[in-house]
């Protein structure tokens, strides 16, 4: 087993810690104590079907394999960085800072584009959270990518397996999503608009 404190933690939930992978900066492992690890459990069966459907992985992480550990299991995943190589913010803290209408209006675009990929390719979100989505700003486009929270969370996934049951399911995570947590902030995003 490596020395995990030598590696350098970029995330951390309830159920696992995301690491910068040592041998390469454009990848991450995340990793969960073999005992609590029902989200990497669900996400990696998730990412294979992904994988065996062809589904493209430019909204959400590239995935590259199981990982076990002594004690741990986890996946490697791509790890999403700007065009700087520095990690992006999260949506939370994107929309926290003064943003041009011209910002506002790409963050919205970048937001559609993600629903949209989503309902087309019937990747179904299990967690729906700010933190989840990461807002990366280009020049002329806002790409916004869900880098955690797959998978249908039911212990018989069918919204995973019948498209309509997932799209359906997309389209309530998504209204709710945006309803009570991005449209308030974008809200007040406008208010914080520099003059």
């Amino acid at each position: 087993m490596p020395d995990l404190s030598r590696w350098k933690i970029v995330g951390r939930g309830d159920e696992r810690i995301c690491y910068q992978h040592p041998d390469d900066p454009a990848r991450c492992i995340k990793l969960s104590r073999r005992e609590k690890a029902k989200q990497t459990r669900r996400e990696r069966r998730y990412f294979r079907r992904l994988k065996r459907r062809g589904v493209p992985f430019t909204l959400i992480p590239e995935f590259f394999g199981a990982v076990e550990k002594a004690g741990m299991i986890g996946i490697e995943q791509q790890l999403v960085l700007d065009e700087r190589g520095a990690l992006p913010p999260d949506v939370r803290k994107y929309a926290a800072q003064p943003l041009t209408p011209g910002q506002i209006a790409r963050f919205r675009d970048g937001l559609e584009a993600l629903k949209a990929y989503l309902l087309a390719y019937n990747v179904v979100p299990c967690d729906l959270v700010m933190s989840n989505l990461l807002v990366i700003e280009q020049e002329d486009a806002t790409t916004v990518m869900l880098i955690d929270g797959l998978g249908a969370s039911e212990a018989i996934p069918l919204a995973e397996y019948i498209p309509w049951l997932g799209r359906r399911k997309i389209r309530r995570k998504w209204a709710r999503f945006m309803a009570k947590t991005v449209m308030p902030y974008v809200t007040t995003m406008q208010d914080r608009q520099p003059s």
